[in-house]
């Protein structure tokens, strides 16, 4: 149940995705919902947030170990990129779909994005660091990274095109191999 929220939640979002559906498309029986998320929705959404996040940052981390940061970079933005053209452009950011739509209305559910989004930049910034670049300058790095990576997503999913990814993560390559250069 958990996987499958998840998938929708990146899918559709908060509003859009039902216990109906959840039950339905994991092949779980009715019921086994309240059983196990006692706490309705709001339970399910932070444990599905919480498996993406810790998902998403196993790739991030993955990614960084395979080469020189900005290769990581390109590499990150291409996939993102594949990801939302084999998808129609359904499929972006694990978290940030839910937390633009239920940070604010929820404690749980902000708390749980935050948690996400928190471990990919101590992910960015430790990769960063593992490369050479001071930690005092990794920190903000990550923070930038992400949040470049994050809105290109959005652009790139809105105008179904996967260039603005492609751009960014070009982008950030290019001031990765200038920091790394320093």
């Amino acid at each position: 149940m958990v996987r499958t929220a998840a998938s929708l939640l990146q899918r559709q979002g908060f509003a859009a995705t039902g216990w109906r559906q959840v039950v339905a498309e994991s092949g779980t029986p009715w019921g086994t919902q309240s059983h196990h998320f006692p706490g309705g929705k709001e339970e399910l959404v932070v444990a599905a947030l919480g498996r993406s996040g810790d998902d998403y940052e196993r790739l991030v981390r993955a990614t960084f170990e395979r080469g020189a940061p900005a290769d990581a970079i390109r590499a990150w933005a291409k996939l993102a990129a594949q990801v939302l053209e084999s998808t129609g452009w359904a499929d972006g950011c694990p978290v940030a779909t839910v937390a633009l739509e239920q940070a604010h209305e929820s404690e749980k559910i902000g708390d749980a994005c935050a948690v996400a989004f928190t471990s990919w930049r101590a992910a960015i910034s430790d990769g960063l660091v593992a490369a050479g670049v001071e930690k005092r300058r990794a920190a903000p790095l990550a923070i930038m990274i992400l949040a470049s990576i994050e809105g290109a997503l959005l652009l790139a999913r809105a105008e179904r095109d996967s260039g603005p990814l492609i751009v960014v993560g070009d982008e950030l390559a290019s001031l990765l191999d200038s920091e790394m250069a320093k």
